[in-house]
Formats: C-alpha cells, structure tokens, sequence
C-alpha cells in the first residue's frame, strides 16, 4: 500500500479490480472470510540488500513505535524498510499486480467494456499500473512483508506511518488472506479496503494533528480528506474514468470517517472487529449505521438456464455497490445527483455472458431500498444514457417502464419494475432475447 499525502495504494487497487462472482447466499458480517482458492505465492527475486542512512533507520524506529502506541497492537516481528529506485520499484508492484489480477483482471475489463462503463478495450492491468506510477512514494508489500520506499523522494515520519500501519495490520489481521478471499466480489472488496486505508490514514491524522483531530466533527474530517484528494483528482480525472477514481478515493476519505466514527462510538477495539467481521458492502461504509445493524445487501437471482441452454456462458459476474453506481454516474451527473441517484441501494449484480462466436451479452440487476428509490436510479441511468447515444424506443404500460437506446453501435434496454431496474446492453436481437428470457 502506498501512500502519497496518505493516498494511494497499487496493492488495494489491483486487488479491487479482479473480477468478482455474485452469490444467493449472502455471508454473514459476523462470519470471517474462509480462503477457498487463495493463489500459490510466487516466488519473487530477492530485494537489493542495501543499509539504510542512519536517519532513515531512526525514522523507520520511531515510525513503528508511534503506530503501535497510537494503533494500540504491539508487533510480533520487526518490518524492514528497503529503499529501491525507479526502475527497481516499478517491477515490483507488477509482481504484486501479476499476484493479485491476472484472469480475473481481464474478465472484469471485459464486463466493463461491454457495460458501456469503459471504453473497448480498457486494459486494467495497464490502468493499475498507471495509477501506481502516478501516486508514487512508498509501499507496504505483504508479500515481502516489508515497507518499500521510493528512493530520491520525499517521505517524513507521517508517510512511513502509513504504511507502517499496514504492516501492523499484516501481523495481525493477514492481508493477504483478505485480499484473496473467495468467493470474491468488487463492492466487499471496496468495504475492505476502506478498513484497511481508513484504519492507516486514522493512525496517520491522529499522529500529524494530535488532540487537535479529536476536535473535529465527522464531517470535517469528511471536508479535510475531501479538499487533500482535490488536487490528486485533478491530476487524474483526464486520464481515467470517474468510476475508477471514485471508488479508488473512496477508500481514502469514506474509509477515514468511517473507522473514526466507529472508534468514537464504540472505542478503539472496535477497529480491531473491522478486519475480523468485515463490512460487506460499500453502502456500509458510506452509512455506518447500516454496518451496526447488520443491514446485508439483497440477495440476487437469477434464472440462467435459458441463457446457457441457447450456448452463453457466464464469464463472471460481480456486485458494483453503492459506491460503483455513484463512480458510473459522476461520468454524466453532477456530484450530488449521482450521490442522491445511488443512495437507496439494496443489492446489485452485474453479469458477463459470451457465446463461442465472439459475441457478449451483458446484463445488470439492480434492487432498491423502494421503489421511489429506484425511480430516482432509472431516470439517473437514462440520463446517463441520453448524454451518450440515440433513444430507440420508450414503452410504457401500468406495471413498467422501459427506455431502449443506441449507443456505440450496441442497444442498451433500461427497464423499471416495482423496486428493481434492470439493464442489458448487446447487439439488438440478443438483447431484446435476453430481456425477454430474463424477465
């Protein structure tokens, strides 16, 4: 993990981004994650073994005593700190990329795609490590199980605070076993990591400010994170879509209010509780109320026999979350439009369905917390698709709603009914077939 201003992780953002499978069964909040199909570690080159300069080593010391009085865990086991060079540090976190993505990352790059969430063609092994270039600084690597820290650049006690939280969190928690839990899906992983990132950036407040943080209300704290990523947003938003950036910042700020209004609420141990009962979704991030009172996501089904008795198969399939849907939308909407738009959620799925002759089908069932609240995602959605193609058709009878538009050469069909909305995009027979089948 990594941090620039305290933003910034390549690990998280791989980690995220690998495809994800949506299930019947919801697991328990109170139910730890069981590793089932954990990746075999690679076997990496050793580091370069070189010392550190003897202020480096005073402040790798007193970075890991502060983080374990301000944290409240002591360490089981000294963490190193190696410094590398550019050319040394980029490979690295492609280790790390290769680790954590691989399959996975080219099949959720495929739903995106054929979602209309990203451009054709979107590599997001090469968006990942773009994100890594730009936010570089330093680096906790769990499979190293050391702090890396780009050499010739700026760093102080704050920045190796960070990470050395992340470390502190590896000894007693086991990233990696949370990282590669199974089954696996994009908005869990985004609620993990808002724990992990927010867990460090706490630690990393509470030691740059003192009693001066505990002053401050929940939503300066909000506004504070808010304003520092302002300028990392505008350095990024031309290079990558909002639903990447969104859900990358996330983390940061979302994750900071989070794990400090659950500290003052339920005391210091309580963060300890996140990483062994994770939250399992992103709208529990955003509402932590919601994490308090066990409020799971909806289950989706779906009834794909039909599909894949006319020769689809299911590539993968992954829930976006409250805070996906919001990072989709902020590409049409202004902010607190897409914010009001995602709120409401209750449960999602998006699914990827490809056929041996190249074709792809991709289907997205969405489920609100009412049906004022779906209404207000399906004229959100539309919106979003008024802004990018051509409305084919719209039908409307008493039970439901639906618009049908074209965009990018491929048919989008936006259907509304009682409290879900759902949409398909795909080459017009199939999907007005898929609609049919579906639902």
């Amino acid at each position: 993990m990594r941090g620039k201003a305290g933003v910034a992780s390549s690990l998280a953002l791989i980690a995220i981004l690998s495809a994800a499978s949506c299930h019947r069964e919801q697991p328990s909040r109170r139910s730890s994650y069981v590793v089932t199909a954990r990746p075999s570690r690679p076997a990496l080159p050793p580091l370069p073994d070189r010392p550190l300069p003897p202020e480096l080593e005073a402040e790798r010391k007193e970075a890991m005593r502060r983080v374990a009085e301000l944290r409240g865990l002591a360490w089981y086991a000294d963490v190193p700190l190696t410094e590398l060079y550019a050319w040394e540090y980029g490979p690295r976190n492609s280790e790390m990329a290769n680790y954590l993505g691989g399959d996975d990352l080219r099949a959720l790059s495929r739903l995106a795609s054929a979602g209309g969430m990203l451009p054709e063609g979107t590599d997001l092994a090469t968006l990942a490590a773009s994100f890594a270039a730009i936010s570089a600084g330093a680096n906790y690597s769990p499979l190293d199980k050391r702090v890396l820290l780009l050499a010739n650049q700026p760093h102080g006690l704050s920045l190796l605070a960070h990470e050395y939280v992340h470390a502190l969190q590896d000894q007693h928690f086991d990233l990696l076993r949370l990282l590669t839990a199974r089954p696996y899906n994009f908005d869990r992983s985004e609620a993990i990591f808002a724990v992990i990132e927010g867990d460090a950036l706490n630690v990393q407040r509470r030691l740059e400010e003192g009693e001066a943080f505990m002053r401050r209300s929940l939503a300066e704290i909000t506004r504070q994170e808010d304003e520092r990523l302002r300028s990392y947003r505008a350095e990024i938003g031309d290079l990558f879509p909002p639903l990447l950036t969104e859900t990358f910042i996330f983390r940061y700020r979302d994750g900071a209010r989070f794990v400090e209004e659950l500290r003052r609420k339920k005391g210091q141990s309580v963060i300890d509780e996140l990483f062994r009962h994770p939250p399992t979704s992103s709208e529990q991030i955003l509402h932590p109320e919601k994490y308090l009172a066990r409020e799971e996501p909806r289950a989706i089904e779906l009834d794909t026999g039909t599909l894949t008795n006319g020769g689809w198969r299911l590539v993968t399939a992954t829930p976006l979350g409250e805070i996906g849907i919001r990072g989709l939308l902020l590409s049409a909407l202004a902010r607190p439009e897409a914010i009001q738009a995602a709120a409401g959620w209750g449960g999602d799925c998006a699914y990827l369905f490809a056929r041996e002759d190249g074709a792809e089908l991709f289907f997205w069932k969405t489920v609100w917390d009412s049906r004022r609240d779906a209404e207000e995602f399906y004229r959100a959605y539309n919106e979003l698709c008024r802004r990018k193609g051509e409305l084919m058709a719209e039908r409307h009878d008493p039970s439901n709603r639906s618009f049908i538009w074209r965009i990018a050469g491929r048919l989008t069909w936006v259907k509304l009914e009682g409290d879900e909305v759902s949409i398909a995009r795909g080459n017009a027979a199939e999907v007005e077939d898929l609609m049919r089948d579906l639902l």
